[in-house]
């Protein structure tokens, strides 16, 4: 047994180095247009791992619907034949056609040095726009990821489960849910950001109709996962099954060697939503009594009377009305680097322009010059905090209107102003460690969304 394991997976490092040397060799332009990052082989390992297999099954059938050089379906077929299972077939859907020799000469080798019966099928097509007529038992996939519009064909084809700017991996998630026979099971890594956020929305409620959670996993670095890849998001994988899980099984490690795993227990409706609005991902057992506390808050910003705003100002469609030095008809213009400790440090030495014309063409674009809570809309996982806030205080600001940036959220209340002291107060909330441990397990966003925080319960007890 142990030398097959050894011969697996010096196949699996071997595939691994070269499709790191392709991806090298390959420009970043062709890479982007693919939405493609190769998976090394200790990723495959654990994502085959994850699923269950049932001897008595002689004949199998595994979707790999973005299959780059393979390695993900000959980590899976390894498992199957070390578990006993005759006969494979594998159907991989790639459509960059350089890859595609690479993806052959892979599976050739695998079936040669098997001792099952293994036949495949490489189908050079997209995989969203193809149409499927079979089911599958197995289904593995590290997807492409990129942002499509919504007037795509992709989105249009899968309208049920778009909203707003999808990403086309959300798709081949819910198309290979469509595909899952009724005992089947599919893994996928991805980035964390289906798990919430409004562009997800009809994604999860779709999905979670025909799907459930059975295993998650986490890295805490957003970078060691992927080598030789400059990795933006959280990644997550995600084991579905058709069968709903009493207990879902969270694992968390540092990188992709899973050295050190934690793993904590939950059951479905601690996971995710009733109606699959969102899903937790707590990693801890601190992070599932952090969620009890805030489940049981009936208060949130919305109900105690405050708004949330986007900043008016986009910067690349209204450069006409910034400028570099003020003068009777500017009033300021307040960008994300303004805001540093928390205080607002304005005018600073910075290339940005740091005013905006006060005219009637602009007046859309300024709001009323009060006391804001302000949050910075991005933030990633390695920062000390994922809600970034900042204090304006009308005292201190000589000017009746002022201009906000777009990268910037403002609290205001809707009746009246903020004193000083309630502003503040809503501030230590929103920059507290428990906050900011609640919104990691309820967020896997780059962005702080303006949803996100209306509907962040507020604990009596915290506030």
């Amino acid at each position: 047994m142990t030398k097959i394991i050894d011969t697996d997976i010096h196949q699996l490092s071997t595939i691994e180095a070269e499709g790191t040397k392709y991806s090298k060799y390959k420009k970043s332009v062709h890479k982007k247009e693919y939405g493609q990052f190769f998976t090394n082989y200790q990723i495959a390992n654990f994502m085959s791992e994850l699923f269950t297999i049932n001897p008595s099954n002689t004949k199998v059938d595994i979707l790999d619907c973005g299959a780059g050089n393979g390695i993900l379906a000959i980590s899976l077929i390894h498992k199957l034949v070390k578990h006993g299972i005759k006969t494979i077939h594998v159907t991989l859907y790639e459509i960059d056609p350089d890859v595609i020799p690479l993806l052959k000469t892979n599976l050739t080798k695998t079936i040669a040095d098997s001792s099952a019966t293994i036949t495949f099928d490489i189908i050079q097509e997209n995989f969203i726009l193809a149409d499927m007529e079979k089911n599958f038992d197995y289904i593995i996939s590290n997807p492409p990821y990129f942002k499509l519009n919504k007037e795509s064909v992709e989105s249009k084809k899968m309208y049920y489960a778009v909203h707003g700017q999808p990403n086309i991996y959300g798709l081949f998630m819910m198309k290979s849910a469509e595909c899952l026979k009724d005992s089947g099971e599919m893994v996928f890594i991805t980035p964390r950001s289906f798990t919430s956020g409004s562009y997800f929305t009809k994604l999860r409620e779709s999905l979670f109709k025909l799907v459930s959670i059975a295993h998650l996993h986490i890295f805490n670095s957003r970078t060691k996962h992927f080598k030789n890849e400059n990795i933006l998001q959280e990644t997550i994988i995600t084991k579905f099954t058709k069968q709903t899980s009493s207990q879902i099984q969270i694992t968390v490690s540092e990188d992709s060697y899973f050295g050190d795993m934690n793993k904590i227990e939950l059951s479905q409706d601690e996971l995710v939503d009733l109606n699959g609005s969102i899903i937790r991902v707590p990693t801890s057992a601190e992070d599932l009594e952090i969620m009890k506390l805030f489940k049981n808050s009936k208060d949130t910003f919305a109900s105690l009377g405050y708004k949330i705003s986007t900043g008016k100002v986009v910067v690349f469609r209204n450069k006409e009305f910034l400028v570099f030095k003020a003068n009777e008809n500017t009033v300021p213009m307040l960008w994300m680097n303004h805001f540093k400790d928390e205080k607002l440090q304005y005018p600073l030495q910075t290339d940005k322009p740091q005013y905006i014309v006060n005219s009637v063409e602009s007046q859309k674009l300024l709001i009323p010059c009060k006391n804001y809570l302000v949050i910075k809309r991005f933030s990633s996982k390695e920062q000390k905090r994922r809600i970034n806030i900042g204090y304006i205080y009308k005292k201190h600001m000589d000017c009746n209107v002022l201009g906000l940036e777009n990268h910037l959220n403002y609290i205001y209340k809707i009746d009246g102003d903020f004193t000083d002291k309630e502003m503040q107060r809503l501030g230590k909330f929103l920059s507290s460690k428990i906050v900011d441990k609640y919104f990691r397990i309820m967020n896997g966003n780059t962005q702080v969304n303006a949803g996100d925080i209306m509907n962040l319960p507020i604990p009596k007890e915290l506030f």
